[in-house]
């Protein structure tokens, strides 16, 4: 970094070079930071007498020098989502369940703080709340100031919800008569006004904003469909993934069984090729773009994203695999996460998709990922930094104070756990003063915070010792390799 502040003095750097090595080094510097955290509790008063504190009720008696007090959701965190605008709100839904809006401004750039929720919204505070577990979250995206949100829950409804605080408000609800997962609406100027919603049905549901109908949906899957996403480049491409072991786009401009227009086949690393292109073999016969036959993972798909260009598709299965896909062509580039990744089955459904860091934060050809594992049987609180492309392992993110995974000693249900990270996101102009901030959300009711800085301590000891096996692993096939060209290489000619 110093030889980049050196060239960027003298002008041999470009701002957007400078900004990119800049942003990159916050993301691969990214640690727990412990003392910022959520409470949907409201504070005593600053004039409370003690005698006055002593008769308060349990919601204003929170110590804030308690970690395990500070809590923003009764029954876990499921959800999270940031306005896209300045990122200075986030909302969180619960299994209480119950919404939150945050605001981060009235932090600042300090690192020991409590949040409190500027506007909630819960069954007991408005008639038209959800009564269920919420299971997903987004902020209209086309607001300066963040005014809607969407949010779907167990008790099968779409909400759209005014942000007024210190309230949040349902204005309309959208009954799908199913288990909504998951939803997806797009930022892209030239959008449909279509929200996609993954349900329990085998079908995409797609809600019209300007008609207020929910009857339309996208047939192509076997089974209930777990996440749902928007083409980033193409308003009206869709890609969805399914308990079915299946990933299909659709083109929402085509109607009925028309609108499955490709799926992904884990077995297809050359993609859809035109005859006589050149990049293959004149011999070489593609496979149709749709197939009823071809599967993506070898377990249900529990997540599908597009990269910000709209060049790749991420989709993870709880086959423990995470795949990367070329956008155009539809062919598996094979990268390779290794060993680590988890994504075990759970008694119930529920998106779990990869957090993508955007094409001008991380460095050419530096594109990242970030993962929290999901083992059913040891959470160990682990968030994974893999380079994208390639799937090279950055570094391991872990939730601090847990003992070794082991949840059940705290005698509380795995499902509602520290260890359990229900979903991630981050922003890119945090108040720390470095521009970089990432968010998860827990099972124990908590929402975790991360910012960037230097690393200290020492290197993990796993990680060390992965490392010398792969030093071990080099230096036997450097060893092969001067087997191969040494003096007597001729006799195995």
């Amino acid at each position: 970094m110093n030889s980049y502040l050196l060239n960027r003095a003298l002008g041999s750097v470009s701002p957007n070079a400078f900004h990119v090595a800049q942003t990159t080094r916050l993301v691969h510097n990214l640690e727990p930071a412990p003392g910022i955290r959520f409470s949907s509790r409201r504070a005593a008063p600053k004039d409370q007498s003690q005698g006055d504190a002593n008769n308060a009720t349990p919601l204003d008696r929170e110590d804030p020098t308690t970690a395990e007090n500070v809590i923003s959701h009764q029954s876990g965190v499921n959800c999270l989502a940031i306005d896209q605008f300045e990122g200075r709100y986030m909302i969180s839904g619960g299994a209480d369940p119950s919404i939150h809006l945050w605001d981060f401004e009235s932090r600042g750039s300090d690192l020991d703080h409590i949040h409190r929720a500027c506007a909630t919204v819960r069954k007991s505070s408005h008639k038209d709340a959800h009564t269920h577990a919420i299971t997903s979250l987004s902020i209209y995206p086309f607001d300066p100031v963040p005014s809607t949100i969407f949010s779907t829950s167990h008790d099968g409804t779409l909400k759209l919800s005014a942000l007024q605080s210190p309230e949040i408000t349902p204005v309309h609800t959208f009954n799908l008569d199913c288990t909504p997962y998951a939803h997806s609406f797009s930022s892209q100027p030239g959008s449909t006004l279509l929200v996609a919603v993954a349900t329990s049905e085998q079908s995409v549901r797609l809600v019209d904003l300007r008609s207020g109908l929910a009857t339309h949906g996208l047939p192509g899957h076997n089974g209930a469909v777990l996440s749902v996403a928007w083409a980033p480049h193409r308003p009206h491409l869709l890609a969805s993934g399914s308990v079915d072991n299946r990933v299909v786009i659709f083109d929402v401009r085509r109607g009925g069984h028309n609108s499955a227009i490709a799926t992904l086949d884990m077995d297809d690393p050359v993609g859809l090729v035109a005859p006589g292109s050149g990049s293959a073999p004149a011999s070489f016969e593609s496979r149709p773009a749709f197939s009823r036959h071809a599967r993506a993972h070898n377990g249900p798909v529990t997540g599908v994203r597009w990269t910000s260009t709209g060049s790749h598709i991420v989709t993870t299965g709880q086959d423990s695999r995470i795949r990367v896909w070329d956008a155009a062509t539809g062919a598996n580039t094979l990268a390779h996460f290794g060993p680590r990744v988890r994504n075990s089955s759970t008694s119930h459904m529920a998106e779990r998709a990869p957090l993508l860091i955007p094409k001008g934060v991380m460095g050419p050809g530096q594109e990242t990922l970030l993962w929290s594992n999901f083992n059913e049987q040891d959470d160990r609180g682990e968030i994974f930094m893999f380079e994208l492309r390639e799937g090279t392992f950055i570094k391991r993110l872990r939730v601090p104070g847990l003992m070794g995974g082991n949840q059940a000693a705290r005698g509380r249900a795995r499902a509602f756990s520290a260890a359990r990270i229900n979903d991630l996101t981050w922003r890119g102009n945090g108040a720390s003063g470095e521009g970089l901030e990432l968010f998860s959300a827990h099972g124990d009711g908590t929402i975790r915070t991360w910012v960037s800085r230097e690393p200290d301590g020492e290197p993990d000891e796993e990680e060390e010792a992965e490392m010398a096996d792969r030093k071990r692993k080099r230096e036997v096939l450097d060893e092969l390799y001067k087997g191969f060209i040494g003096p007597d290489a001729g006799l195995y000619t």
